[in-house]
């Protein structure tokens, strides 16, 4: 349940007083020091378990130095469990030329949000660690998945494409019908993907080998549907420059079928976009900056990465083999379609009886290519969610339950971006579209309301789900089964220290 905001209204204070016409709240250090125990007091009779406090953004307001901050505070009181979320905005006076050691002293302090979550009972947490207890009696999974990836560069020849990026991805279904969601896992180059084979007792064993599937090359996407009509999962798998379709005989065991084009590819996507009855095959592409020469330009609004294909399922050969096309320029899907993808989704957004298609760029904008009776457009920027910031992930959900689809999309909130891009010194000579581009650029994720006319609304900042930190995928899901579609966002990625960092 979520507490009143009458206590975000009590931890609000300053240590001078507010100008004619506003409430007076908290004043002087006595009133920050009350403030401050009572958030404190959250937590009585039991302990914090986490507590992180982030400068988001740091910048010149006249004569002053304004910062906003972070906070996430996690931990358990003596009944339940409670998680807050605050941003507070800070005003400081600049540091003094004199004397020598002088500090800035701290003028305003304004909480502009604060969400605290609050679940009596146990101490208990709504979800718990399963990974040992579903995979840990697996030979595969401890030998090769409970080692880290530095453990296997040192072992592996570089040669074989070992990534240590973590850019791989997986696959659900259920390959032997039995009723239960197995897991495929692409592997980086030189170590075999992994087909785990869901159990009754809800633990899993690999059988990848057995099932011909345990691909030693670079793999970093997966996917299974019913690619030919027979009822059962198929295999899709990325093993670059190709994008290999293998047929189930309805018991987890896989036949090569067809090999398309389509290099760089990192994730797959399959809707039957024009209607004749099987399952087409969407490839985003996306090459790591740097690699083979290419860098993304300009960084912000690129156009000059790997090529996203659209594969058309032409259906079985007479030899039995399938006949996937690549039509991507046929069908229009070739407009704007250099811009580092990371991933796509179908959704018929415009309720006109066929499936569109939204791409999510980590370098461009975003694209939502509208479907005409087969044929594309990228209407993303007259939709209003072309998005420019680093698109990794993308849902569709009908979050306000209206009747139409909404979108979410994943970004990399960056506090550093957000610190830096909105210096008075920064692109100091540049256009402020060009500016205002990088300032979007760190904001974090976004929610467009389907307006049911063809465009959307960015509701993002004021649903409060801009902070997904580096996020990637997300989904929209009832976690708590009351009627309203929730989201889960994955993030995270490889860190270090960084002494230069800003």
């Amino acid at each position: 349940m979520q507490r009143s905001l009458a206590l975000a209204e009590r931890l609000r204070f300053v240590q001078l007083g507010f100008g004619p016409g506003r409430r007076r709240r908290n004043a002087g250090v006595e009133g920050a020091l009350a403030a401050f125990r009572e958030l404190a007091a959250t937590f009585a009779g039991g302990e914090l378990s986490q507590a992180k406090f982030k400068v988001i953004s740091v910048e010149e307001r006249g004569a002053s130095i304004v910062a906003r901050a972070y906070l996430h505070a996690r931990g358990a009181p003596q009944r339940g469990t409670v998680q807050l979320q605050s941003t507070w905005s800070m005003e400081w006076t600049p540091v003094p030329a004199e004397p020598a050691d002088a500090l800035p002293r701290l003028v305003k302090l304004e909480l502009e949000h604060h969400e605290e979550l609050a679940r009596p009972g146990s101490g208990a947490t709504l979800f718990a660690e399963a990974t040992d207890a579903v995979f840990g009696a697996d030979k595969a999974f401890r030998e090769q998945l409970r080692p880290d990836l530095e453990h296997w560069a040192a072992r592996i020849d570089h040669s074989l494409g070992l990534s240590l990026i973590g850019h791989e991805g997986f696959a659900l279904g259920d390959v032997d019908g039995d009723g239960l969601d197995d897991l495929y896992l692409a592997q980086p180059g030189g170590l075999p993907n992994r087909l785990f084979l869901h159990q009754a007792d809800g633990t899993v064993r690999d059988i990848a080998q057995a099932a011909g599937v345990d691909f030693l090359d670079p793999c970093r996407s997966a996917l299974f549907a019913d690619f030919d009509g027979d009822g059962d999962q198929d295999l899709a798998v990325e093993l670059d420059p190709y994008v290999l379709l293998l047929a189930n005989d309805g018991r987890g065991h896989f036949t090569p079928r067809a090999r398309a084009s389509a290099p760089s590819t990192t994730s797959l996507t399959a809707a039957d976009f024009d209607g004749d009855g099987d399952l087409d095959l969407y490839c985003c592409g996306y090459i790591l900056p740097d690699s083979a020469n290419v860098t993304p330009l300009p960084y912000h609004d690129a156009n000059n990465g790997r090529p996203n294909t659209l594969l058309r399922n032409d259906g079985v050969g007479a030899d039995g083999g399938w006949t996937f096309v690549d039509a991507t320029r046929e069908v229009g899907l070739d407009e704007n379609n250099r811009r580092f993808s990371f991933a796509a989704s179908w959704e018929d957004f415009d309720n006109d009886g066929d499936l569109d298609l939204y791409v999510a760029n980590d370098f461009g904008r975003n694209n939502l290519y509208r479907n005409d009776g087969g044929k594309f457009r990228d209407v993303a920027a007259e939709a209003g969610v072309e998005d420019l910031a680093a698109g990794m992930g993308v849902s569709w959900g009908d979050y306000d339950l209206d009747g139409d689809f909404d979108l979410y999309v994943s970004n990399m909130f960056s506090s550093a971006g957000e610190r830096v891009a909105y210096q008075r010194k920064f692109l100091s000579g540049a256009d402020p579209a060009v500016r205002s581009g990088f300032q979007r650029h760190a904001r974090g994720n976004s929610l467009f309301r389907n307006l049911g006319d063809g465009t959307f609304e960015d509701v993002s900042e004021a649903c409060g789900v801009t902070m997904g930190r580096w996020a990637w995928g997300s989904i929209f899901a009832d976690l708590d089964e009351d009627g309203w579609p929730d989201l889960v966002v994955p993030n995270g990625f490889v860190t270090g220290s960084d002494p230069a960092d800003l």
